[in-house]
């Protein structure tokens, strides 16, 4: 009984954890970062379950990729919720997820995919809705919190998946994060 008790709290824990970020966001602390790094760190984090279930990673990891300037902690947990729920889709042997990286002139591309269960047509459009799940144990919270972290940096996710066939992610990330736009100061006629 304490063995359950222990990893209900710790459940209970993850799931407060969650609801704290996702409703009080924090400022990221952007330094320059290899991304290629962050997902190998996430990764080994992550190969226990990975190998436990016989899937195999092939990784595309671009060798020229420049230091992108992004909070390191929170990019993790964006790695960490998208390939956490790559592996949970998949089922059965044979399960693969491919991760490449790349930089255009513009931005950083990151894309995470695998031969999963897929995500229904209908599901699609609710993704990113607080407390919408189809795990048993999840909270919805964990692509909430990968959108609001990705748009944080100024960047953005898309999401393409079909039934049985699997999920493709895509994070585009610009190389410099946007600067506010200010309005133009009003000017006064003091001479009216």
């Amino acid at each position: 009984h304490l063995g359950t008790a222990r990893q209900e709290i710790q459940r209970l824990d993850t799931i407060l954890k969650q609801f704290l970020h996702a409703v009080r966001p924090t400022t990221p602390r952007r330094e320059p970062q290899d991304l290629n790094a962050i997902l190998q760190q996430t990764l080994k984090l992550l190969e226990p379950e990975i190998v436990s279930r016989g899937i195999t990673v092939d990784l595309g990891l671009s060798e020229n990729m420049l230091p992108a300037r992004v909070d390191p902690d929170q990019f993790q947990q964006v790695f960490y919720n998208l390939l956490r729920n790559a592996y949970q889709a998949i089922s059965g042997d044979g399960g693969h997820i491919g991760i490449l990286t790349r930089s255009t002139g513009t931005e950083f591309l990151i894309s995470i995919s695998d031969n999963g269960t897929g995500i229904p047509p209908e599901q699609m459009g609710s993704l990113f809705e607080p407390y919408r799940t189809t795990k048993s144990a999840g909270t919805g919270l964990g692509l909430l919190i990968v959108r609001r972290i990705i748009r944080e940096h100024g960047g953005e996710i898309e999401i393409q998946s079909h039934p049985e066939q699997g999920t493709n992610i895509f994070i585009h990330l610009p190389h410099t994060a946007p600067s506010p736009r200010l309005l133009p100061s009003p000017t006064i006629d003091l001479q009216s």
